[in-house]
């Protein structure tokens, strides 16, 4: 089954203090971010972006993507979002949740072509209380409530007709809208506790951002390569590795994938793999940022630290932040590069080795 995507995109953003899908989440917007996994979806035809009448919003190029004006309300805009839709299943999802996952997207288009419909939905951990007055009232059973996130999928033919059975009415989504056409109810399917929503300014500020740590060390020999952040340096010793032995890059990886929550670098790229042989480590990278991407993760900030007796790094370190900052797609100045010898001491120190430490960052 083929699915286009409906980004309700045309809110006032009142609550929010400013155009909330405009706010910056790393070197991406939200709305690039909300929009990010359901481009990269290749079971997503068409991504339909709804966008206000009386505002300009930026928004990425793709062949995917269709933009059209909304109406007054929510409601309206999502019905004409529906109206340019084309595919047998459709997904509508809030632009200003920025962190849905291609697991999350996947799930809901699975439980679509199984029951007809996919809501994302969450447990509530706290307890639930009836209030009047300023007073508790009464109690609910906790275990039958759960909180409902977006993308929330259907067969495009069911949430049409769902529209029309309750045309003029406001639901606050179209799982509450969908009772209507089938008393049953929408199927539920695990949210994500990333996937949160941005309403208020609080919201925007409190969003997580990942760190990760990596580390790498690699033998020193005679007449050896001596590749450092994807720059050749003039050596008389160079690395003994299965790869190219960047240490800095394998830091770097390392550390994107600590921050991501995955094994090691050892795991994904192990130096028994004939496929790694020589490879130059920043193609591991960009395997690695294409992992991120489907958690919807992206790097912001890299700061990385070489250990190495000799030679001396100064005169190469401003082309390194450069190469570094490229192949995150950062800005140059949120990459940090330095150099460190180890006073003679330990195998760095003894010229045996050349080491790497990374601190990064992502969202």
């Amino acid at each position: 089954m083929r699915f286009d995507a409906v980004i309700a995109a045309a809110g006032s953003s009142e609550r929010a203090g400013g155009n909330k899908l405009e706010f910056l989440l790393g070197a991406d917007t939200v709305l690039e971010r909300s929009l990010s996994p359901f481009l990269d979806n290749d079971r997503v035809e068409n991504v339909i972006v709804v966008l206000p009448p009386d505002r300009q919003t930026d928004i990425p190029r793709s062949p995917k993507i269709t933009t059209v004006t909304g109406g007054a309300t929510r409601s309206e805009s999502v019905l004409k979002g529906l109206a340019a839709a084309v595919s047998e299943g459709v997904l509508i999802h809030d632009g200003a949740r920025p962190f849905p996952d291609s697991e999350l997207i996947n799930s809901v288009m699975d439980s679509v072509e199984k029951y007809g419909s996919g809501v994302p939905a969450l447990p509530l951990s706290d307890s639930v209380r009836h209030v009047s007055n300023g007073r508790i009232t009464g109690s609910a059973a906790r275990d039958a409530l759960f909180r409902v996130q977006t993308p929330q999928g259907f067969l495009l033919k069911n949430i049409l007709s769902a529209y029309t059975l309750t045309s003029g009415e406001e639901f606050a989504d179209e799982s509450e809208r969908y009772l209507r056409f089938d008393p049953a109810g929408a199927r539920i399917v695990p949210g994500n506790e990333r996937n949160i929503k941005i309403t208020t300014p609080g919201d925007y500020a409190a969003l997580g951002v990942k760190l990760g740590i990596g580390y790498d060390i690699h033998r020193l020999v005679p007449f050896g390569k001596l590749m450092l952040a994807g720059v050749e340096v003039a050596s008389d010793t160079g690395v003994l590795a299965h790869s190219d032995g960047d240490v800095a890059i394998h830091a770097l990886i390392d550390a994107l994938l600590s921050a991501a929550g995955e094994s090691d670098i050892g795991t994904h790229f192990p130096d028994n793999d004939p496929r790694y042989d020589g490879i130059d480590s920043s193609v591991m990278l960009s395997e690695t940022l294409e992992m991120l991407r489907k958690k919807n993760l992206r790097p912001i900030s890299a700061r990385i630290v070489i250990r190495l007796q000799r030679p001396k790094l100064a005169d190469h370190i401003p082309v390194m932040r450069l190469k570094i900052a490229t192949l995150l797609g950062v800005d140059i100045v949120n990459v940090s590069i330095a150099a460190k010898t180890a006073e003679g001491l330990d195998s760095v120190g003894q010229g045996l080795a050349v080491a790497a430490e990374c601190l990064t960052s992502v969202i």
